[in-house]
């Protein structure tokens, strides 16, 4: 046998001597042999939960010092009664124990011949010792380290206790696997919790000792994965011998998926004909999926939520039962012949298959090839079975008529939930739609399901219920879910549907808000750290504060009727309204301007704009406002003609920030890739703008609306500053006030910062102080006039996004 051609494979020693015996007539293994190396997705999950464990015990460290003292001063007086010398011996024994545990692990590999191994470990080993040094230097320079640095600090010691030695045995243990041999493991754990046990006695601490150890642990695991381990899995010769001890004689085998190089699903034939499924489970495939799966599990809610099983024992069992309860149906299923463990770590299912192609490989399908699919389903359904994998690969037509289903891995769920069996309606719905076209395949299930169970299936059509091929194919016909649900609908007439299954626990617009409130709750305390805002609200006139918290209002007003101008569709201006108001959530998580134009164009798009016209029209909107604001300055500055406000000089770091933009950008265009890129993307939206423009221009009304809402938003911007100013007492002309708002908001909102934060204020506090406003009145102005404009319609905005979100309206 070759890894590469298909052809017979020679003869290779058996597995032992007693068990595997030569065929008298020599299958035909087209199979390939098991790769030398093997990547365990297992060790990956192992290592991403050994990463979290230390990431945790490093924050406990540094956020609970004196819990931790405690800890180790209750080990130190726990073990003050022992006998002087029965504390030597342990502290002596267990260091010699800690020297002396790699050298065994070494004598072990060596005899098993593991020299692939050996130096693995000794590569880990090296690693832990450049990693806690490094550490140790961390510590001992980042000032803001000091809390961890203590936690972690030996008694009377200069350096955190962290042990690069002790680090490096955890390593070598991880690497060799010392956890599946039992005489190593009891080992290993004796003389790991002695050693801990010993320094904290000796004064370390116990945070830094589990550090030492988990340091060890996250090097060895990612040497482990990345390196790849030896295989587990049975040779095709090793599977055919065991399946002939169990009565199975097999004259082919081959693997079912040709493209693939690391098969574990096999189509063989015996010796009296009979198509089987050959199934090899083995150690190297355990933990497959199971990220994908915690992922699921954590979005959605049972059943769409699936759990990968990561035991060998149990993904056998699981599988077992599964083919026996659906053959108990009646159903035209794989029925299992044989089920034999290749020691040491790996299991072979085999299953006699149903014959013929699948819906995927079938040209053409007959309504009775469709009505007896339906009828298969139905079969497993009426004992609360759910298959769970009815895509077009699982669907078989026999040569003698009917259909049949084949089921793979962790398919399968018994004593199914009413939502597990829906989904499965809907799977299939989908999955036959996409063959035959949306009215055959809904006139295909009415015949057989009837009015009531279609109008079932109906809820729980979402793309989120459909496995992953499904998905996919939903991608580029992205109107068949609604074709589909349309046809039902028109076909049910009278009958309503269920109520839509609710399947997702969390989501993706639920996370990304918890992560924006928790991005914006930190951005708050940091802005307020040592500051008295109540002192500050407090001691303002109320009646200002009052007009400008209106005034702050018809800010929104002013941007809901610019939006509405610039848009050539209707739009309805409560929504409009609402919108804007979102847009102030939004600005906490996003440089100014971008959040809110982000949900502008979302808006917009699910209001029937088309897209690029969507981002036309923002785009537009918000070079009307630039141009507004420039205007305004000019008038401001003709009509006052005050010498205060032509004194006010732009900052160097907005010139600054404007060269870098201008010169990345033309860094980008000189270069051919770049310049294709950009205008490969940008010209579809260009090409909107004129349009845009020439709807706007020869419609004076909605030109009007939008120059009169920016308007008015930037003249409500500037009263509010000036209800401020007045608020604490202040006076400064108008005009000036003017020029620093307009034209400092909009250099402060350069910054790469949520809203602008810190060089907005900063601006902002710096121009009114130049226009002759006293300092600490322009602080507080300033700091009123943020909280009014910024932080005070945050939580309205969360409300907002919350609104619009649940009524898919963004």
């Amino acid at each position: 046998m070759t890894t590469s051609g298909r052809s017979e494979s020679p003869a290779a020693p058996p597995r032992t001597s007693e068990d595997l015996e030569e065929p008298e007539i020599a299958p035909l293994i087209e199979a390939p042999e098991p790769p030398r190396r093997v990547h365990r997705p297992l060790d990956l999950v192992r290592l991403l939960v050994s990463s979290a464990g230390l990431v945790v015990a490093m924050l406990v460290g540094a956020f609970t010092t004196n819990t931790v003292a405690g800890i180790d001063k209750d080990v130190t007086n726990a073990t003050e009664p022992l006998p002087t010398a029965l504390g030597v011996l342990i502290t002596t024994g267990s260091g010699l124990l800690m020297l002396a545990l790699p050298a065994v692990i070494v004598v072990d590999l060596l005899i098993r011949r593991r020299l692939r191994i050996l130096a693995d470990g000794a590569l880990a080993f090296l690693a832990c010792l450049a990693w806690v040094a490094a550490l140790q230097s961390v510590l001992r320079q980042v000032a803001n380290a000091d809390a961890l640095a203590a936690s972690l600090t030996a008694a009377q010691a200069a350096d955190p206790a962290i042990t690069g030695f002790s680090a490096g045995v955890a390593a070598i243990a991880t690497v060799a696997q010392v956890g599946r041999q039992p005489r190593l493991r009891v080992l290993a754990t004796v003389v790991f919790a002695l050693f801990g046990l010993a320094q904290v006695t000796l004064g370390a601490t116990a945070v830094a000792v589990l550090i030492s150890f988990l340091i060890g642990r996250v090097v060895g695991m990612f040497v482990r994965w990345a390196a790849g381990t030896n295989p587990s899995r049975p040779s095709p010769r090793a599977v055919v011998a065991e399946l002939r001890r169990a009565g199975v004689e097999l004259v082919s085998l081959r693997p079912r998926h040709l493209d693939t190089e690391d098969p574990v699903f096999f189509d063989a034939v015996d010796t009296n004909g009979r198509a089987l499924v050959v199934h090899v489970l083995d150690r190297d495939h355990e933990g497959a999926g199971v990220l994908q799966a915690f992922w699921r599990t954590l979005r959605f809610r049972e059943p769409a939520g699936r759990k990968a099983l990561v035991s060998l024992r149990r993904a056998v069992e699981h599988e077992a039962l599964i083919s026996a309860v659906m053959a108990a149906t009646g159903a035209r299923v794989q029925a299992m012949v044989a089920a034999v463990p290749v020691e040491p770590d790996a299991v072979v299912l085999a299953y006699e298959d149903v014959p013929g192609p699948s819906l995927d490989e079938i040209e053409e399908l007959d309504d009775a090839r469709l009505d007896a699919t339906w009828q298969q389903v139905l079969l497993l359904h009426r004992r609360a079975i759910a298959h769970r994998a009815l895509t077009g690969s699982n669907i078989v037509f026999p040569p003698d008529g009917g259909a049949g289903l084949r089921f793979s891995g962790a398919a399968g769920l018994i004593a199914a939930p009413v939502a597990a069996l829906r989904i499965d309606l809907a799977q299939l719905l989908v999955t036959l739609a996409l063959k035959v076209g949306v009215d055959r395949a809904v006139d295909s299930a009415l015949r057989e399901l009837g009015t009531g169970r279609l109008a079932e299936a109906v809820s729980a059509l979402q793309p989120v219920a459909l496995g992953r091929t499904s998905r996919q194919a939903l991608r580029r016909d992205k109107t068949l879910i609604d074709t589909l649900r349309d046809r039902i609908l028109d076909l049910l007439g009278a009958v309503p549907p269920a109520e839509p299954v609710r399947l997702e626990r969390l989501r993706p617009r639920t996370i990304i808000s918890v992560v924006a409130l928790t991005v914006a709750a930190y951005i708050l305390l940091d802005q307020i750290a040592g500051l008295d805002l109540v002192a500050v609200i407090t001691s303002a006139n109320w009646l200002w504060l009052a007009v400008a918290v209106l005034l702050g209002g018809i800010r929104f007003v002013g941007a809901g009727i610019a939006l509405t101008g610039f848009v050539a569709e209707r739009l309805r201006f409560a929504r409009t309204l609402i919108v804007q108001v979102a847009s102030s959530f939004l600005g906490l998580v996003a440089p100014a301007g971008v959040g809110g134009a982000a949900l502008n164009v979302r808006y917009l798009q699910q209001a029937g704009v088309p897209a690029a016209a969507a981002v036309a029209a923002v785009a537009l909107w918000q070079i009307g406002t630039v141009g507004v604001t420039v205007l305004l300055l000019v008038v401001v500055g003709l009509i006052a003609g005050n010498d205060q406000a032509r004194s006010l000089e732009v900052p160097d770091g907005a010139f600054y920030t404007l060269g870098g933009v201008v010169a990345v950008v033309a860094i980008v265009f000189m270069i051919p890739v770049g310049r294709r890129f950009l205008l490969a993307r940008l010209r579809p939206y260009l090409a909107q703008i004129t349009p845009r423009l020439a709807t706007v221009f020869t419609r004076p009304a909605r030109l009007g609306a939008g120059v009169f809402g920016t308007i008015l938003q930037s003249v409500a911007t500037v009263l509010v500053m000036s209800a401020c100013i007045e608020g604490f007492g202040g006076s400064l002309s108008w005009s000036v006030v003017a020029v620093v708002v307009l034209a400092g908001t909009a250099l402060g909102s350069a910054a790469p910062t949520p809203g602008g934060l810190g060089a907005v204020e900063a601006v902002l506090s710096a121009g009114l102080t130049a226009g002759g406003l006293d300092g600490a009145t322009a602080v507080s102005s300033v700091l009123l006039f943020r909280m009014l404009t910024f932080w005070l319609p945050v939580l309205p905005g969360w409300f907002a996004f919350t609104w619009l979100s649940r009524k898919q309206l963004v």
